[in-house]
């Protein structure tokens, strides 16, 4: 009777054979080309853990964005106290009643001797606490043709006199600021004659001469907008011998109070923190799915080798332990249809083995000295 041949065990040899390399040959030009090195893999596990790894370090970096990006104030009160100071002298034209080219502030004076007015403004900012504040400043000469009880403007219009400028005080109590401006009387005074004469009305003019102060202050803790006005008040047109200059100055005090609130410290960082967002959340939708389909068995890896294990159990045969290679000529093949055909030709069932679960397993048939093998790979298969 014939012999019975073993399907799940083959006999060792004493000395063990160095394992088949299989060279390929280019029949153009006779060239043998070396076997590629193997590549490092992952496994389905391993991409696993790489992805909540990939996870863990971006929600860091993005936490870490958040501390850069955001910041949490305090409560805190800011008090402050500006004034405004007014200082003039009136220059004489040529006369025969005044020996000084000038007369100080406060007098009497008659508006057919006036030549020039030299204002002078001193403006003050004090605060309880350093600021970084952006200041603006101007002065303007505003004429005001109205009616004569002043509840009528005919016409007005404003003349810079000294352009807007801005200064950055950084850590300072204190603010001061001094601005001088020399106003033309006679000019003024003929155009405020001249609309009179012109329309024949009843007017009251004036021009009114002021330095106009704006605090913007914009930090970690407190916005302050501030505006103020400090004014002298210039009566034109007037027939009356004596005029008077009236002052409007600044005395005010005042604190703005700040809630703790969340704000943006560095607008750039936002766009840091929306990229890395994005990236986490493609992340965590990539790991829920490899989780999902590893439980249920449902990777291309497990969906493909399930499909061999149907397809061909009638010729597959499950073992436990795989043999070892160094016993044997390793011929390895590219396709499982390859294993059938030597499957065909030796008349061995094919055996089946796991190497990992839902990572890797092997396919093999033996044939005395050959071991020919397919080796099937999750990162193979997903890509």
């Amino acid at each position: 009777m014939p012999k019975e041949k073993t399907t799940s065990k083959a006999k060792p040899k004493k000395k063990s054979t160095p394992k088949k390399i299989v060279k390929k040959v280019d029949t153009k030009t006779k060239e043998v080309t070396k076997p590629k090195k193997n590549k490092i893999y992952f496994g389905y596990t391993q991409r696993i853990v790489l992805n909540v790894l990939l996870i863990i370090i971006m929600a860091g970096a993005l936490v870490f964005s958040g501390f850069k990006t955001f910041y949490i104030t305090d409560n805190e009160t800011i008090s402050y106290h500006e004034n405004s100071k007014i200082n003039y002298q009136v220059h004489l034209k040529e006369n025969d009643f005044y020996d000084t080219p000038y007369l100080n502030k406060g007098m009497a004076y008659i508006a057919s001797l006036i030549d020039k007015i030299n204002i002078d403004f001193n403006y003050m900012f004090y605060s309880n606490k350093t600021n970084s504040i952006d200041i603006y400043h101007k002065a303007v000469a505003k004429l005001v043709i109205a009616s004569q009880n002043n509840d009528k403007v005919f016409y007005e219009n404003e003349y810079e006199l000294a352009g807007k400028e801005v200064e950055n005080i950084v850590n300072k109590y204190e603010y001061d600021l001094n601005e001088s401006v020399v106003i033309d009387y006679d000019y003024y005074n003929n155009l405020a004659n001249e609309f009179k004469n012109k329309y024949a009305v009843a007017t009251n003019s004036y021009l009114e001469v002021y330095l106009q102060v704006d605090e913007v202050r914009n930090n970690k803790s407190h916005s302050l907008i501030n505006e103020s006005k400090t004014i002298l008040t210039i009566p034109l047109s007037h027939r009356e011998i004596n005029i008077g200059l009236k002052e409007s100055t600044v005395d005010t005090k005042n604190h703005v109070t700040s809630k703790a609130k969340l704000a943006i410290e560095n607008e750039m960082f936002i766009y840091c923190d929306l990229v890395l967002l994005i990236l986490l959340l493609i992340l965590i939708i990539r790991l829920i799915k490899k989780v999902h389909l590893l439980i249920h068995n449902k990777s291309k890896y497990d969906l493909y080798v399930s499909k061999l294990l149907k397809s061909y159990d009638r010729i597959i045969v499950n073992v436990k332990t795989a043999p070892s290679l160094n016993n044997y000529n390793v011929i390895k093949v590219d396709s499982f249809q390859e294993l059938i055909d030597v499957r065909d030709n030796i008349k061995e069932p094919i055996q089946y083995f796991i190497v990992t679960e839902h990572q890797k397993c092997e396919f093999f048939c033996i044939n005395h000295n050959d071991l020919y093998i397919y080796i099937v790979k999750a990162v193979d298969i997903e890509k």
